[in-house]
């Protein structure tokens, strides 16, 4: 990734030799008083190709590099992963609060993993690291931890990560069988049929592709643009509606890669986990204490048929009481179990499920897609080429940012309703809408997306006006 952005800053000087602001028609502008650049003010122009690289390059940081991927099945071909990038990154741009919500989840998870681990299994805690501690070791390498030879090493919240990525595979002979999750794993270390792994902290990172430079210039490259919008507001400079929608981006992806820090990026192989032999059989086959074997598990059907049907006996849709059960299996659990999955790697989008997250996911996800949603308003009294495509915003943005909350509505009044079953008509007063809104929402991102980029053949003198002192911060 390193290399890419590299390339990408080369071509970015090929472009050519700069130009001057390209010429506007006739439309009357309210702007600021532009500050006199020739003596050596803050302020210096800027052309439609800087403003479109800007947003590009920090959009892709966002959609692409950011983005921590599962680890692919020991099958999966070079075009079978590029495939399977390009779905994410698309999901990334049309749905980037799935994509928080996602790394919510999978954090959550990892906390849990850790501590279930080290308490049950492990019996130990792992040792806590300070800034300080941790620059140090950077420099003087890690210290010399002496351990019982039966200790068992305590996991901290990277083995919790990578084992919802299907880092771990039983194998068979040295043939893979199925991937583990967690509690697929604990339950064959308590039976003893696989040897506890003993994979470290610094052996999984060594598997990443994602070190600190190449995470570094994600961080460097978005904290840049937030520092020039911010820049730009103070000096009561306009954005473009572009740079509106990759500064949404960019808060995003904040929180997004502050979940995911902890997490292998790119891992490409999994650790194999030996099934341990017990016996043989009249044939002279060896017997194993596995739970499932890849014949009771065909890859790509049976996975995803067995967790449907756990999904749908856990919702209890099959009373159909609940028309809140019914949305989130239809629109929510089939689709995450859908995408991409097989016996032998895990789900696109999967994160180990706990029975006491589900109200925190659901909330956090109604906060961030409201705080996504919202940063599109901030265009509102932006100039757009004609009024028709500023209507057209004005009503996307409140799209994208009343849908989650009619949504946070919705699951307070499921709860009343159910209580008091008289006031069931005023249900699908708040469905309906609901799910008519879903569609729209589709629509009104990829509307806004567009309109972004179109946007760019009318902006006002003011936009392309530039904040001299951001171009001092290291960016692409």
């Amino acid at each position: 990734m390193f290399v890419l952005f590299l390339l990408l800053s080369c071509i970015r000087t090929l472009h050519g030799v700069s130009v001057s602001p390209p010429a506007t028609p006739a439309i009357e502008y309210t702007t600021p008083a532009l500050r006199d650049t020739g003596g050596g003010g803050c302020l210096r122009s800027r052309t439609g190709w800087d403003i479109s690289w800007s947003c590009i390059v920090t959009i892709f940081a966002c959609t692409w590099s950011a983005v921590h991927p599962n680890i692919p099945g020991p099958r999966d071909s070079g075009w079978t992963c590029f495939k399977r990038r390009i779905v994410m990154m698309f999901y990334a741009m049309v749905a980037p609060e799935l994509m928080a919500m996602w790394a919510m989840r999978q954090y959550s998870g990892a906390r849990k993993i850790m501590r279930d681990y080290n308490e049950h299994i492990a019996k130990a805690t792992p040792p806590t690291h300070s800034i300080f501690e941790s620059v140090r070791e950077w420099f003087d390498g890690p210290p010399m931890v002496k351990q019982r030879p039966e200790a068992i090493r305590p996991w901290t919240i990277t083995h919790g990560f990578f084992v919802q990525m299907g880092g771990f595979l039983l194998c068979k002979g040295g043939r893979p069988i199925r991937t583990l999750d967690y509690e697929g794993l604990k339950k064959l270390i308590t039976d003893k049929a696989i040897e506890i792994p003993t994979i470290t902290e610094v052996e999984i990172k060594d598997r990443s592709k994602g070190d600190f430079i190449s995470k570094g210039i994600v961080v460097l490259q978005t904290t840049w643009f937030v520092i020039q919008c911010i820049a730009r507001w103070s000096e009561k400079l306009p954005l473009t509606e572009l740079e509106v929608v990759t500064l949404a981006f960019a808060v995003l992806n904040a929180i997004t890669y502050g979940l995911w820090w902890n997490k292998p990026q790119n891992v490409g192989v999994a650790v194999c986990l030996e099934e341990k032999k017990v016996g043989t059989d009249g044939d002279g086959d060896a017997d194993t204490v596995g739970l499932e074997t890849e014949a009771t598990i065909p890859p790509k059907v049976g996975w995803l048929r067995r967790k449907l049907k756990e999904d749908f006996e856990d919702e209890d849709i099959g009373g159909g009481e609940s028309l809140t059960s019914w949305l989130s299996f239809l629109l929510v659990v089939v689709p995450w179990r859908i995408v991409g999955n097989g016996a032998l790697r895990v789900p696109m989008f999967y994160a180990q499920e706990f029975n006491d997250v589900r109200v925190v996911e659901i909330s956090a996800l109604l906060v961030i897609a409201i705080l996504f949603g919202s940063m599109h308003l901030i265009a509102w009294p932006f100039t757009f080429p004609s009024r028709t495509e500023q209507l057209l915003w004005r009503i996307s943005a409140l799209v994208i940012t009343a849908e989650p909350a009619w949504l946070a509505l919705a699951f307070p009044l499921e709860r009343f309703v159910e209580s008091d079953h008289r006031f069931m008509w005023v249900r699908w007063l708040v469905y309906i809408p609901l799910l008519l809104g879903l569609p729209l929402y589709v629509i009104a991102r990829i509307f806004l997306l567009t309109e972004a980029f179109l946007s760019l053949r009318v902006q006002p003198p003011a936009a392309y006006q530039s904040i001299e002192w951001t171009s001092v911060i290291p960016h692409l």
